[in-house]
């Protein structure tokens, strides 16, 4: 990788199912929050597990919204939904493990000067436990979870601010996701994405979203950036 700081000067990384993986059952998590939204005046039958996190509390809060619910009562229901989600994910960070040649990767860029980050949907508490559970936490420049930022991914301003963090570039750095979670707000600042399939999606799925290039695994990133980047 003799040069590549001089391209590429950062790496940002989505964590679970591309750094770690979380034993989390989303499904689970997703029809309980929906449960409470129900049982507080949303209509049943709008959402399902099956769509995502953020999906599901932006399309509450327009519903309330246009039912004439207050912004600040919309909030409070919100904050409540989100309880049930940190509550989840910190219990499965205390388990998560370190997914393979995760270490060896990031020992590699580190090496050759490049800045890392994490941006994640996860909460910051559960972020924090899950790094310094795996003893990966020292590679990070930056962190920043989904309560670190006004409007987290798929919204492009994670990852505007997590860029600011650094003080690099949309040109000058590398996304490694495992969805349309971590592509789709690459596609909107400009920032070249790398998808890794050890996460939520299959290759075929992933093509959708029209990643730069997609990996197997994450061992196959140094190379891919020392002759593509």
């Amino acid at each position: 990788m003799e040069g590549v700081s001089g391209l590429i000067k950062g790496v940002i990384f989505d964590l679970d199912g591309v750094l770690l993986k979380f034993n989390l059952d989303s499904k689970k998590i997703k029809e309980e929050i929906i449960r409470f939204f129900v049982d507080n005046g949303l209509e049943g039958g709008l959402f399902t597990p099956r769509d995502s996190f953020s999906s599901i509390k932006e399309g509450a809060r327009k519903y309330f919204a246009e039912k004439g619910k207050g912004d600040g009562w919309i909030d409070d229901l919100l904050k409540k939904g989100e309880t049930i989600a940190i509550r989840y994910e910190v219990e499965a960070a205390k388990t998560t493990d370190l997914l393979p040649g995760v270490r060896e990767v990031l020992k590699t860029l580190k090496a050759k000067g490049l800045k890392l980050a994490v941006f994640t949907y996860n909460n910051s508490e559960a972020a924090k436990i899950a790094l310094e559970r795996t003893g990966i936490i020292e590679f990070f420049d930056v962190v920043l979870a989904r309560d670190n930022v006004p409007k987290p991914k798929p919204n492009p301003e994670h990852l505007k601010v997590v860029l600011q963090a650094l003080g690099i570039g949309p040109n000058e750095v590398v996304v490694v996701g495992d969805s349309e979670m971590d592509i789709k707000p690459c596609k909107a600042l400009g920032v070249r994405v790398v998808s890794v399939t050890t996460g939520i999606r299959t290759e075929e799925e992933l093509k959708k979203y029209d990643p730069d290039f997609i990996i197997r695994e994450l061992k196959e990133l140094p190379n891919l950036i020392e002759s593509r980047f």
